[in-house]
């Protein structure tokens, strides 16, 4: 949840009942008087605790034509676009109120400041907030409960990291992607071929309403492929299969390795839950089948989202809003059992997760990268992405913001990345977009983000090793065990799915010794060498054949 509905409520909260005494310029009305604007007043500040910001807005809007000096209604104007995440509309209507009347509300000088925070105004923001504490130094209840002290972090670490820009390039990805809609959660296949997303885009389930509401905007799934020829993406469609219910919130968050799995998240807005955590399996069409909730202990009667595989297929990483965690919205992990069944999910700890929101999480291609979105730690607005690395020890280091310009003083999030770390991913609704969300391109090729080597400080190679592990009838194998050890003696386990087949990425020009075995067979050796491959990501196949015993 966005902090700043948090506060921007507890400020209409203070106000309610109070319009009587909100000070307005010498000569003009009060806003209750008797001429009937008091109860347009009223109703405006019911339906914003209701959560009716449009209609809030309107209803203030009304006032404002009757009394267009009242630094008040000005005030409580600004705070609806503020709620609604509209920025530059919230700072002209704070700005007014605030040259008519300073003391128009008493969240005038916090909400300027962080509407000036998101219009990327630093030093003005910086400015407000700083009143504001100023205004209640004597009142320390008021300031924790503010979050004051919050946005000025955001603002210092907007400026600390705006002085020192990461080397990339960032473009936004266009119509053949993007619509005015929100587009969000790019997902990228390992081979670099498809690009799964999600969109709010008019679709043929999202027109469905009752007499007199606002159209629904539902959430679906699509896609799309890359064209070498051109060396773009090409034109997105909704995905085909069973994997987009009508009348239901349909997003992708995560896609196994092997593309075999689709995890989303679904809603069909009859549920007691805030959501669940579903997965599809790809059809040899193709095509996704019926997306199947992972039920107990991955999804609880609270609201679960954002669930990603680790490249080995044995680890679940997902977002839950559960009690007992950092904060409102936590990742947790979860490891596989057996085919359908997942352990009880660990919380991350608190090198990943902050008392604010944490989600968005994505393991890169090297199984020891995480990255994720938050509106902690050093944020300079909104969500950032951030990155951590696993210990030898299996504990995650210390999140690391990716910089500006990835990071924004607007929400950036669902950071992916390409098998060579050349390239990443993401969703922010930064200015300049087409609208909504958009999703992002990032040329990663001065910036190393994964485990490097020591001694050139670039991101070590990666390869997929795959394949298939079958009986001499040629059937596939499933659940057979391939262990991969390097030349350090690590040894890797994975297993293969329900059709035989294996896909693991490991790093390159390596020399490996690879087992496969299953029960009622004889195992398998087989030495292999790795390479890499100077063009796109180099992928080996190597089956497996087993005899029974």
């Amino acid at each position: 949840m966005r902090k700043i509905i948090y506060s921007v409520t507890c400020a209409l909260l203070v106000s309610a009942g109070a319009y009587a005494q909100d000070q307005t310029p010498k000569g003009s009305t009060n806003i209750i008087d008797k001429t009937g604007v008091d109860i347009k007043l009223f109703n405006a500040h019911q339906d914003y605790l209701k959560g009716d910001y449009l209609v809030a807005l309107g209803e203030y809007k009304q006032a404002n034509a009757a009394k267009p000096n009242d630094a008040s209604i000005l005030f409580h104007m600004g705070q609806c676009y503020l709620a609604m995440n509209d920025a530059d509309n919230a700072v002209t209507n704070l700005e007014k109120a605030e040259n008519i009347n300073p003391e128009a509300g008493d969240e005038l000088h916090l909400n300027l400041g962080q509407a000036y925070l998101q219009t990327d105004m630093i030093d003005k923001a910086l400015k407000e907030l700083g009143m504001y504490k100023q205004k209640y130094a004597d009142d320390p209840k008021q300031l924790k409960q503010s979050e004051v002290d919050y946005y000025i972090g955001q603002c210092n670490s907007a400026n600390q990291l705006k002085a020192h820009p990461v080397k990339v390039t960032i473009t936004n990805m266009g119509l053949a992607v993007n619509s005015e809609y929100d587009d969000k959660t790019p997902l990228l296949t390992n081979d670099g071929k498809t690009m799964i997303f999600t969109s709010s885009r008019p679709s043929m389930s999202s027109g469905r309403t009752k007499e007199g509401e606002t159209p629904t905007a539902f959430d679906n799934v699509y896609s799309s492929e890359w064209d070498s020829t051109t060396n773009k993406w090409g034109l997105s469609y909704m995905m085909q299969g069973d994997i987009n219910e009508p009348y239901s919130q349909n997003a992708a968050t995560g896609v196994s390795a092997d593309g075999l799995y689709l995890f989303m998240f679904k809603n069909n807005g009859q549920d007691a839950t805030g959501g669940d955590i579903f997965v599809a399996k790809k059809a040899h069409s193709g095509a996704y089948g019926s997306p199947m909730t992972l039920g107990h202990p991955v999804n609880t009667s609270y609201y679960e989202d954002g669930a990603t595989l680790s490249p080995d297929g044995g680890t679940l990483y997902f977002m839950s809003e559960k009690p007992g965690g950092f904060g409102q919205a936590d990742i947790y992990k979860s490891d596989k059992v057996s085919k359908t069944e997942w352990s009880e999910p660990v919380n991350l700890g608190s090198a990943i997760n902050t008392p604010y929101d944490d989600g968005s999480p994505c393991v890169a291609p090297d199984g020891k990268t995480i990255f994720f979105s938050s509106q902690g730690h050093n944020s300079m607005g909104g969500y950032d992405i951030f990155k951590s690395t696993m210990s030898d020890s299996g504990k995650w280091g210390t999140a690391i913001n990716l910089g500006y310009p990835i990071n924004s003083v607007s929400n950036d999030k669902s950071f992916t990345i390409s098998i060579d770390a050349k390239t990443g991913y993401f969703a922010s609704d930064r200015k300049g977009g087409m609208g909504g969300r958009d999703i992002y391109m990032v040329d990663l090729s001065q910036y190393p983000l994964l485990a490097a080597d020591s001694a050139s400080n670039k991101p070590k190679g990666l390869s997929i090793l795959r394949g298939t592990v079958s009986t001499q009838k040629g059937k596939g194998i499933e659940e057979a065990r391939i262990t991969v050890t390097d030349s350090t003696g690590t040894k890797t386990v994975l297993k293969t799915s329900g059709d035989g087949k294996y896909y693991i990425t490991l790093k390159a020009n390596a020399n490996y010794k690879v087992k496969a075995d299953a029960k009622g067979y004889k195992p398998v050796t087989q030495n292999i060498h790795l390479p890499s491959s100077s063009v796109g990501t180099y992928s080996m196949e190597q089956n497996f054949e087993l005899e029974k015993e």
